[in-house]
């Protein structure tokens, strides 16, 4: 397991997110946490990278990153009016019916904790200054550009661990699935997805990995599993 250094902690949330499922075409449905390649993407705008720049320089080596569900997850469907490729690509260009109407699937009022750590010493420098200052050199946002986020600095935490359940502990970000084994509990909204981590400079994903989160922010518990604290919150790593 990695040894993990110095993390940094920070919110984002917005009135409407959409993650996009890579399945999806005609009618886009969402993921309900950030992937790994929008939240990088994300950190990468704060910070003022080029689109594209970043894929290896966020690579699963050098970067880690755990996700704390604070909202409750709650799904929307909104019909957006967008132009008829098929048709052409300019509305001058198109004679009748130059619109489409596709119903796109949103979280409503997502808010996310991030715990972010990088090997790389002058980028986690900068995005700590960014965020301390609440300054970004492009706009953030929550999946598509439409949809923007705003974000708050927790802190950099000393992180301790890997560490491993002796009987079961909670566990306050989402799990994934492959390092601990999930205590079912009553009363408790459990969902499963396969989310995208990170890509290479081709676009092509290079990982995905299976996340176990609880619909209504409340905290998991695990056994056989290895997590970390920072502060005073139990986290694993994806």
């Amino acid at each position: 397991m990695l040894k993990v250094g110095k993390t940094l902690v920070f919110d984002i949330w917005g009135d409407y997110a959409h993650f996009r499922k890579i399945e999806t075409t005609t009618s886009p449905l969402t993921y309900l946490i950030p992937t790994g390649t929008s939240l990088l993407g994300l950190l990468s705008a704060i910070i003022g990278l080029k689109r594209d720049s970043y894929y290896e320089l966020f690579s699963p080596e050098s970067t880690k990153f755990a996700i704390r569900i604070l909202n409750q997850i709650r799904k929307t469907r909104i019909n957006l009016n967008l132009i008829n490729t098929k048709k052409g690509f300019f509305l001058w260009d198109i004679k009748e019916n130059p619109r489409t109407i596709i119903p796109f699937e949103f979280v409503k009022h997502p808010k996310y904790r991030i715990y972010f750590w990088t090997k790389h010493k002058e980028i986690h420098r900068k995005i700590k200054e960014y965020l301390e200052k609440h300054q970004s050199f492009y706009t953030p946002y929550m999946g598509i550009s439409e949809l923007i986020a705003n974000f708050e600095y927790i802190g950099e935490f000393d992180v301790k661990g890997p560490q491993k359940t002796i009987e079961s502990e909670e566990i306050h970000s989402v799990i994934r699935k492959d390092r601990a084994r999930l205590i079912v509990e009553e009363g408790k909204n459990y969902v499963l997805e396969r989310i995208p981590l990170y890509m290479d400079k081709n676009r092509v994903v290079k990982e995905y990995a299976d996340v176990l989160l609880e619909v209504n922010a409340k905290p998991m518990r695990i056994v056989d599993g290895e997590y970390y604290t920072v502060g005073n919150e139990n986290v694993i790593f994806i």
